[in-house]
């Protein structure tokens, strides 16, 4: 019988906020990665591979981190693949400046990945709050 993760376990436990705020995390996530897909199927930032590329690999980073960490067999795991996904935020958001600099993305693309990128990191480091806390309840 497959037996759930510690971090599973805490999140089948935790309290409708924190189960909210996971969910919110997630959703964020997934919106900033359609968002840089589909912005990086737009001129000039096609035409711009290496940058294009580089802004793709971190929002999917941001949110297979984010997936992975809810796997996460320890809560050190879970915690370090966390801030991996908030690095992977903070990647996607140089990444789309240096883009504005060269031409390749238009400044309204610029603030709109870097809203997205502002909403999802608030929602990743508040799940990351609510899930510690629900485990030290758990243990």
């Amino acid at each position: 019988m497959h037996q759930p993760t510690p971090i599973a376990a805490a999140f089948e436990s935790c309290d409708p906020g924190c189960a909210h705020a996971v969910k919110t995390a997630v959703d964020r996530l997934g919106s900033l990665t359609t968002y840089v897909d589909q912005l990086a199927g737009k001129f000039p930032l096609k035409d711009n591979p290496g940058l294009r590329s580089q802004m793709r690999r971190a929002a999917i980073d941001s949110l297979s981190f984010a997936a992975c960490a809810f796997e996460a067999v320890s809560p050190r795991d879970h915690r370090d693949l966390m801030l991996r996904t908030i690095g992977a935020l903070g990647e996607l958001d140089t990444f789309a400046r240096l883009g504005a600099q060269s031409g390749a993305v238009t400044p309204t693309e610029v603030n709109h990945v870097a809203l997205l990128v502002q909403l999802a990191d608030h929602s990743v480091r508040l799940s990351l709050e609510e899930y510690s806390t629900a485990l030290a309840g758990a243990a």
